[in-house]
């Protein structure tokens, strides 16, 4: 009984350290620099657009794991704003969320109007109110009206063919990249094991940055 007792234990001390270590272990999976690239003309782009350092996120309006990361990102814009530039791009993953598509075709048509990351963040902060809806259409435009945007045209755009290839052009990017889940960040090239908290991130940051220091 002891023998197995002394056995349970190293099992679980060991399992413990093996928790530990990966809990600190960086976040980091290398990858081709030229898969997701830096920003580009067409990006939506918050922060410092003239920085070398910048955090790409491939993201999903009605994807759970996407909005648990909104409020992250909302504290690293105020943390380095200054310092890197913050990149969204669409990834729907249309086969298991039916919003998806439109919601993200909601933001590129508020965009048209000056007003992409103001729908950005409504889809977002309410994210449990629209999810499981059906009729969503009915939804994003409500949030439209919201924010002051012309209807008549955010319903056009809303279809249009420019519309649905911004969203298709960033979704391809994503699988050109052999991206599979959401959200999917890369900083600087290298994409990232998903962080699991706000220091985390700071501390990748903070190691992209002085980097490029050097």
């Amino acid at each position: 009984m002891k023998k197995n007792s002394i056995i349970i234990t190293v099992v679980i001390v060991a399992v413990a350290a093996l928790a530990i270590f990966l809990m600190r272990a960086p976040s980091i999976i290398s990858e081709p620099a030229n898969i997701a690239g830096g920003a580009t003309e067409t990006d939506w782009v918050k922060g410092n657009i003239d920085s070398k350092v910048a955090l790409i996120e491939y993201s999903d309006f009605q994807c759970p794991a996407c909005g648990a990361y909104y409020s992250i990102i909302k504290q690293l814009e105020e943390e380095f704003s200054d310092r890197i530039a913050f990149v969204y791009r669409h990834f729907p993953l249309r086969q298991i969320h039916a919003n998806a598509e439109l919601t993200a075709r909601a933001t590129e048509a508020a965009g048209k109007q000056g007003k992409f990351w103001e729908m950005h963040d409504l889809l977002f902060e309410r994210q449990d109110d629209w999810s499981n809806r059906l009729g969503v259409v009915i939804t994003v435009t409500q949030y439209a009206e919201e924010l002051g945007l012309n209807i008549e045209q955010f319903e056009t755009d809303l279809t249009s063919d420019e519309i649905k290839d911004n969203v298709n052009d960033d979704l391809q990017s994503a699988l050109k990249a052999g991206f599979n889940s959401t959200p999917t960040f890369v900083l600087n090239g290298q994409k990232l094991s998903n962080p699991r908290n706000f220091e985390q991130f700071v501390e990748l940051i903070n190691d992209a940055l002085a980097t490029e220091r050097e």
